[in-house]
């Protein structure tokens, strides 16, 4: 009697254990084809495999412990997943599906120890070999960027007010002063209004539950510095609780991958936008969508990304664009026509393209002819980080590749480091540059920005190198004298970069209140007063321009490159 219900436990407990594996096998298979179905296209279908894999998976930790632990397995691995993805919403969709099928045939394998193994070795190949053929797949199957000629650029360039002086360090100092104690800063940007570029700063209140909006703009003018407050109550927004966070939200609505989201003003009114960009291949390739723009109340307008539309400062995913020409430049393998190669850096027989690049970790912006924000990329040689290959133009058209090895322009990087070679100590702090920046101006000149690194970030001066030839190199040292930072610029660009003979000088402009002769060891000095300073001169700054400071008079307007108190060029008269 014993063995006889032993035996029959044991063969109860046998067909448990099959329908266990059965149900199991059919679990599994259904959710690998839901995977791959789901796959074809992103929606929160996509959450359907996750469910099954979820009941896959408490099926196969609650062998033998009965239905009630398999329900709480399931629920467990569920609200893990489901928690994952709405915490954090990164995740698109149509990702979902893939990872379902991951962990698919992870349960598969998970019955043999050597096919365990043998899944996680192809694993950690697989999953990389899978990240590069995305990139491949996306700019060789959806190419943007059209070739133009060099020419353009002069006009492009052609353009002072597009200076950045007031960095984004020193525009977040002042910016931070536009704030209450239960304030912070959620998002910033640097856009175009009006034909003027303007870091623009998103602020809410500290407890943005209780207070569930974006409750003021400021704009700093990247020139000036001037700083204006816009009280507004936008509901949504970066930095919002839940559904009024325009990141959430907009992918909630999209099941899309959500790319930069900035605040803007147009026509009087504050905005703000969600770049959303569009899976395809499977989710192997990721092209330029939509821009979600939500205006105060929270309605909600699609715009077509490069649709041309000038309602908004960027018509464009400036987040997804630094992935992607970056992965175009060093793929190219030909520009007529543009082709792509996988193996644009050589492999084994297959040798290297002179046409692939690598992308400057730098990006400027510029105000577009047209009032919309202007990115402009940069290409070097792997062979030669030194020296501008190409130059990438994206505005609300489109993308633009100038091919400018012709022009000889040296990296900003390049040009960066022989300035702060040059720069002197101060006390209490350091001297930096940063933010070069591209002009044409009878000729191609980079123009530094120097800040002093002290308390608070302040702007020191000016560099201006000729970008053709570095050597020709001239540092201007910023005065309250001038007026405004823009009109320092102004000044700076009318010198240029081979007028002075002094490396590093500033500029001293006003009238003469006095002046002094004396002689002193044998030389003569010469001694003017302007603006309150005492400045002197001796003949060593060579006899012509000693002769044209002997003519000065008292009341004499004059513009002097001053070093340590002491002229070493004179401008004017």
């Amino acid at each position: 009697m014993y063995r006889r219900d032993r035996w029959n436990a044991q063969r109860r407990y046998a067909r448990e254990m099959l329908r266990n594996v059965l149900r199991l096998n059919v679990l599994v298979w259904t959710g690998i084809l839901v995977s791959v179905a789901t796959m074809l296209f992103s929606s929160w279908l996509s959450v359907l495999p996750l469910v099954l894999l979820a009941l896959a998976l408490s099926v196969m930790a609650s062998e033998g412990r009965g239905i009630n632990y398999r329900l709480l397995a399931f629920l467990l691995g569920l609200f893990s997943f489901l928690l994952a993805v709405f915490v954090f919403a990164t995740i698109p969709p149509l990702y979902l599906s893939w990872i379902a099928f991951f962990g698919f045939l992870l349960v598969l394998s998970a019955r043999n120890t050597k096919i365990l193994v043998v899944y996680i070795i192809l694993l950690f190949v697989i999953l990389p070999l899978l990240v590069a053929f995305r990139e491949y797949l996306t700019v060789s199957t959806y190419n943007i960027v059209r070739v133009g000629s060099p020419e353009e650029l002069k006009t492009l360039f052609n353009n002072p007010g597009s200076v950045v002086l007031v960095g984004h360090a020193m525009a977040d100092a002042i910016a931070h002063t536009q704030l209450s104690p239960n304030e912070r800063i959620a998002e910033w940007e640097e856009v175009v209004i009006n034909g003027t570029p303007y870091w623009i700063f998103a602020v809410t209140p500290l407890n943005t539950i209780a207070q569930n909006y974006v409750s003021k703009l400021i704009l700093v003018d990247v020139q000036t510095g001037e700083t204006r407050a816009i009280p507004v109550h936008m509901s949504v927004g970066s930095g919002l609780w839940l559904t009024n966070s325009i990141e959430l939200r907009s992918f909630l609505m999209s099941n899309q991958p959500i790319g930069n989201t900035y605040p803007f003003i147009h026509g009087g009114k504050p905005y703000f936008a969600a770049c959303v960009n569009r899976l395809a291949n499977l989710g192997l390739s990721e092209y330029p969508g939509e821009v979600y723009v939500y205006d105060q109340d929270g309605n909600l307008r699609r715009i077509p990304q490069f649709s041309g539309d000038m309602s908004m400062p960027e018509n464009y995913d400036w987040e997804y664009l630094d992935w992607y020409v970056g992965k175009w430049l060093y793929y190219l393998s030909s520009l007529s026509p543009v082709s792509h190669s996988f193996f644009s850096r050589g492999f084994l027989w297959i040798p290297a393209s002179q046409y692939s690049q690598d992308l400057l970790n730098m990006t400027l912006l510029l105000p577009g002819r047209s009032g919309d924000t202007v990115r402009v990329y940069f290409g070097v040689s792997p062979n030669n980080p030194n020296s501008i290959v190409s130059i990438i133009i994206a505005n609300n058209t489109g993308v633009y590749y100038y091919d400018v090895k012709t022009l000889g322009i040296y990296s900003p990087y390049y040009v960066q480091s022989l300035v702060q070679a040059k720069l002197p100590a101060i006390s209490g702090g350091h001297l930096y540059s940063k933010y070069a920046q591209l002009v044409y101006s009878n000729g191609y000149l980079w123009v530094i920005p120097i800040y002093a690194q002290t308390n608070v970030v302040s702007l020191w001066g000016l560099a201006l190198v000729n970008a053709t030839s570095p050597s020709e190199m001239s540092i201007y040292q910023y005065s309250p004298s001038y007026g405004s930072y823009k009109d320092f610029l102004a000044m700076a660009l009318s010198l240029g970069t081979g007028q002075i003979s002094h490396p590093t000088c500033e500029v001293v402009a006003g009238n003469v209140t006095r002046v002094l002769q004396f002689v002193y060891k044998g030389d003569t000095y010469l001694v003017l007063e302007v603006n309150g300073r005492l400045l002197y001169a001796t003949p060593d700054i060579g006899i012509q321009e000693f002769t044209r400071l002997l003519t000065v008079k008292t009341g004499d307007q004059v513009r002097l490159c001053v070093s340590d108190d002491r002229i070493v060029q004179v401008f004017k008269p």
